[in-house]
C-alpha cells in the first residue's frame, strides 16, 4: 500500500502502489474489471506512478486527455482525468507528474482501448 499527500487541499490518498511496465496492458485492465464486483469496502485497485506527459488537452468542457510514458518504457499509454482545474491544466510547462490511476477499457463507438482513468495528479 502506498500513500500520497496533496497539498491543496490537504487529502491523503492510499494506492495500491506502482506497477511494473508488463502490467500496462489491456489484458489486466479487462482482469482488473472481470475481478469485481467492486464497490463500497472493496474499492477498484488504484496505483500511483511518475509519467513523462507527452501530451495534454482538454476534452469536452473540463476533461484533460493525456498521453503519458512510463519511464523506462518506450510505449506510450492514453489518460483521461475528469473535471480538471482549468487554471492548472493543461500545464505545458510540465513535462511530467505523478498520477494516481486505475487501468480502464474505453469503450468508444464499439471499439475498446487501453487507458488510464486518472484520478489525481501532482507536479513533478
Amino acid at each position: 500500500m502506498s500513500t500520497l499527500f496533496h497539498f491543496f487541499p490537504c487529502i491523503l490518498i492510499e494506492t495500491d502502489g506502482e506497477l511494473i511496465n508488463e502490467y500496462f496492458s489491456f489484458e489486466m485492465a479487462e482482469l482488473i474489471r472481470n475481478s469485481g464486483p467492486w464497490g463500497q469496502g472493496f474499492p477498484e485497485p488504484t496505483f500511483d506512478g511518475e509519467f513523462h506527459l507527452i501530451e495534454q488537452r482538454i476534452v469536452g468542457q473540463r476533461h484533460l486527455k493525456l498521453l503519458v510514458k512510463v519511464p523506462g518504457s518506450e510505449h506510450t499509454i492514453e489518460g483521461i482525468a475528469f473535471n480538471v482545474n482549468l487554471d492548472e491544466w493543461p500545464n505545458h510547462h510540465c513535462q511530467s507528474a505523478r498520477l494516481v490511476y486505475r487501468l480502464d477499457i474505453n469503450e468508444y463507438r464499439g471499439r475498446k482501448k487501453f487507458q488510464l482513468l486518472v484520478e489525481d495528479l501532482q507536479i513533478e
